[in-house]
């Protein structure tokens, strides 16, 4: 007797049959960088790792009360944008440089603080601008991370790490993080911290299951 299904009754078998397989759903990665006191923020990120739907935020700088610049480190994903503000009754002057790790190599004179990515006047408090995050902002042991700096200010200075995959995180004030959404299997785990960004190690993440890491780092 022939039997005839639903496209339906099949569509279902395929999504149980799918399920039966054991697809990977990926898991956190989480854990704590213990550094000197004081010492600031770290990031925390996989290298080597790609995929993954990037945070749908914006990076935003902003340029405080009492010659502050916050957040002191901060994390960009591409495609979002970085929004500079200008919370001060004074003028400002954002500038971003691209750490250039390759010029130390070859070059007995690097530029000092990288290349410019932009440079971005805020002369009236209440004032935002808003800039792309392009794929080549991305940090890679060559370029390194982005430098901002107020030029009428240059004690004023934050540091920002962009990646093209979601799986970063800034440490809290505490030094804990949480990456989410890690896929299944062994990564290289990188710390920034200090202006230096170097591989901690390799970290195996199962399936659903949280995986704790403490990272110890020097002071800067």
């Amino acid at each position: 007797m022939t039997k005839i299904y639903s496209l339906w009754t099949l569509l279902s078998a395929a999504v149980l049959f799918g399920a039966g397989l054991g697809t990977s759903q990926g898991a956190e990665l989480t854990g704590r960088v213990v550094a000197p006191s004081g010492s600031g923020p770290a990031v925390v990120f996989i290298q080597g790792t790609t995929g993954g739907t990037v945070p749908d935020g914006d990076t935003v700088v902003t340029h405080g009360s009492g010659g502050t610049l916050e957040p002191a480190v901060a994390v960009g994903f591409v495609g979002n944008d970085f929004v500079f503000k200008n919370a001060d009754n004074q003028l400002h002057a954002t500038h971003l440089s691209m750490h250039l790790a390759y010029q130390e190599e070859v070059s007995s004179r690097p530029i000092k603080n990288g290349a410019t990515v932009y440079s971005i006047a805020l002369p009236i408090q209440g004032m935002e601008v808003r800039r792309p995050i392009r794929s080549y902002h991305a940090f890679t042991d060559q370029t390194g991370f982005i430098d901002v700096r107020c030029n009428p200010h240059p004690g004023e200075s934050s540091n920002i790490l962009v990646f093209d995959h979601p799986y970063a995180a800034v440490t809290t004030d505490d030094g804990t993080f949480v990456i989410s959404d890690v896929p299944v299997g062994s990564h290289e785990v990188w710390v920034w911290h200090g202006g230096t960004a170097s591989r901690w190690g390799s970290v195996d993440v199962g399936d659903g299951a949280a995986t704790q890491i403490t990272v110890e780092v020097a002071e800067p």
